[in-house]
């Protein structure tokens, strides 16, 4: 049985980051709609650049584990995750290589969406693209659009002190999240998504 709980997560752990605002939209927008959730910022799960022999010495890091843990017991994960130089972030890459050591499965039943923001004109497409390889390489079941915020800077307001989406980026978002939840769903109750 597919978990119905939703994990949402950003590729970056820069305090500024556009897709940490994304991820906390996400999961703001999830409450309002009364959707189990769970925001995860991997800046809490510190693990070491994956290396064969360092897992063979120390073994799989403790913060991996609990990682997987919260994975496993989520039935959807959405990544806001930036490109950098066209490609997936160091992060999310290293956090994949590590939880799947702790399960190689980990992912195999997870609905995933993929997200990015971007300053360019490109919304991040490229990453997301690299992104969307490597899943489909891992045989993970991924949703058929991605969401891709460009000139995101132009589109961000500052509110009593708080970055917020304008309400045209808003509305992109909650087109995606509609579509997502919507074949998430059907994906829970064992009708193909897409």
């Amino acid at each position: 049985m597919t978990h119905r709980r939703i994990m949402i997560t950003a590729g970056s752990t820069r305090r500024d980051s556009a897709h940490a605002l994304l991820a906390r939209h996400v999961a703001g927008r999830l409450d309002e709609l009364d959707r189990s959730h769970v925001l995860v910022d991997l800046a809490e799960y510190d693990m070491p650049l994956y290396h064969g022999d360092l897992e063979a010495e120390v073994g799989v890091p403790e913060s991996a584990h609990r990682l997987a843990e919260l994975i496993a017991e989520s039935g959807a994960l959405l990544i806001a995750t930036p490109e950098y130089n066209g490609a997936v972030t160091p992060l999310l890459k290293n956090t994949v290589d590590w939880v799947t050591r702790v399960d190689i499965g980990v992912l195999r039943d997870t609905y995933i969406g993929l997200m990015a923001a971007s300053p360019g004109r490109l919304g991040g497409t490229r990453g997301l693209a690299m992104v969307r390889t490597w899943f489909d390489a891992m045989r993970l079941v991924v949703h058929d659009s991605d969401l891709s915020l460009p000139q995101v800077g132009e589109h961000i307001e500052d509110i009593d002190g708080s970055p917020r989406f304008d309400a045209t980026t808003t509305d992109v978002i909650d087109r995606f999240l509609s579509g997502f939840l919507t074949q998430f769903d059907e994906y829970c109750c064992g009708r193909p998504a897409g």
